[in-house]
């Protein structure tokens, strides 16, 4: 992330923390989707021809009003976020790190209409390939009676 992108995301984040204050609206779920697909855009990663790795862990932190607002619905919503981030990676030719997941948590330092997005990759854990080797026990000697 580059220097003019840094300075972006903090003008940005004033500004819609200042309409946020002023109008006292609460996060919309539009706005976490647009969140999560910048966020997809801005860290995608090339690993190769034709291979560019996104987030696929997001973690969405809301203030108390937002977070008993939103996760009323959660299970909804998720499959929503996660569906529009599914759409977006898949128009994008982006490779998801594993599968897509969104997690709500409460922060209680920001206020209503805020929203704080950190996202992450990480990978589906690997199925194995072949059996399991038999774990070789050491034969112990018996003692005679």
């Amino acid at each position: 992330m580059g220097v003019f992108d840094r300075v972006e995301q903090r003008i940005e984040r004033a500004v819609n923390g200042v309409f946020a204050r002023a109008f006292k609206s609460e996060v919309q779920p539009v706005e976490i989707a647009s969140a999560v697909r910048r966020a997809m855009d801005d860290r995608a990663a090339v690993l190769g021809r034709g291979r560019t790795i996104v987030p696929n862990l997001f973690t969405v932190e809301l203030s108390e009003t937002d977070y008993e607002h939103l996760t009323a619905y959660a299970d909804e919503l998720t499959d929503e976020l996660v569906a529009s981030a599914q759409e977006h990676a898949e128009t994008q030719r982006y490779t998801p790190g594993g599968p897509v997941h969104v997690h709500f948590e409460c922060n209680e330092e920001l206020e209503t209409g805020v929203f704080q997005l950190r996202p992450s990759t990480a990978r589906a854990a690997r199925r194995q390939q072949h059996a399991p080797r038999p774990q070789h026990q050491p034969h112990e000697p018996q003692q005679p009676d």
